[in-house]
């Protein structure tokens, strides 16, 4: 039996009234992998065990999440490629490819909770330097 580990990486969680919708659109429109799909729990991956992952919870007296102000960015080899097959499978964009201010070229589109995500790939350095 192998022993549990606390994980490296963010799990940001929202809860939401639409699981299965949120998993149609993750796991059959995107081709994420369902790492966990369980009764009032789903938690879905965007690549290999080490991409980035999205959890969504139905609880009873918890807040729902409304959909507004939380852009979640996740990477992709190429997001003009990306871009072209999502709307390929008939995905609507809230933007067009585009580059950034800080290098990345990306496109955003929102998810059935209003979840906003941001595909990106960096295009170009950016001018100013991180800090710190």
């Amino acid at each position: 039996m192998s022993k549990l580990q606390n994980p490296t990486k963010l799990f940001p969680m929202f809860v939401t009234d639409a699981l299965a919708q949120t998993k149609a659109f993750y796991v059959e429109t995107l081709g994420w992998t369902a790492t966990y799909d369980m009764d009032g729990y789903l938690q879905v991956r965007s690549a290999d065990e080490e991409g980035p992952e999205l959890c969504f919870m139905s609880r009873e007296g918890l807040p729902r999440f409304e959909g507004k102000g939380v852009i979640v960015s996740v990477p992709v080899a190429d997001a003009d490629a990306h871009f072209k097959a999502l709307c390929a499978k008939g995905v609507e964009a809230v933007s067009e490819p585009a580059v950034k201010p800080w290098g990345w070229r990306s496109f955003m589109v929102a998810d059935p909770n209003g979840l906003l995500l941001d595909f990106f790939h960096v295009a170009e350095a950016p001018t100013m330097q991180p800090t710190g």
